[in-house]
């Protein structure tokens, strides 16, 4: 389980030191797209990419361990309550924070912006297409 809440400190951090908004977009599998992409890209440790799993399902694509990382992350107290009703999840530390985080983690700053960065971009793409 601790793999999980290091999952989701990394996700936090990088979300926070990768741009502008601490607001991570949870619903209609957004961030599961975005996620995948990212792994397929290689842009996160591999440890990361060992231990998500996506599976197509009746509502598309879900990543299994993201409800678990989620939840890792507001009993963290780094990000709000998931809640099914939200469209986004808050996210609730500093630049500071989660650069320790990721000190912690042994996972340098420019990787964890990179990563961010792509799911940040991905995120984008996504909203997009859902509005349509």
């Amino acid at each position: 389980m601790m793999h999980l809440l290091d999952t989701a400190e990394l996700l936090v951090a990088s979300w926070i030191l990768s741009g502008e908004g601490d607001r991570v977009p949870t619903s209609h599998g957004i961030l599961d797209r975005s996620l995948q992409a990212a792994v397929n890209d290689e842009a996160c440790p591999s440890w990361v990419r060992d231990q998500l799993h996506f599976v197509d399902s009746r509502v598309g694509l879900q990543c299994i361990e993201l409800p678990a990382v989620l939840n890792w992350a507001q009993r963290a107290q780094l990000a709000s309550a998931p809640n099914p009703f939200r469209q986004s999840t808050h996210l609730l530390i500093s630049a500071r924070a989660a650069r320790r985080l990721l000190g912690d983690l042994d996972v340098k700053e420019e990787v964890a912006i990179k990563w961010g960065r792509l799911l940040r971009k991905n995120v984008g793409a996504e909203s997009s297409s859902v509005g349509a």
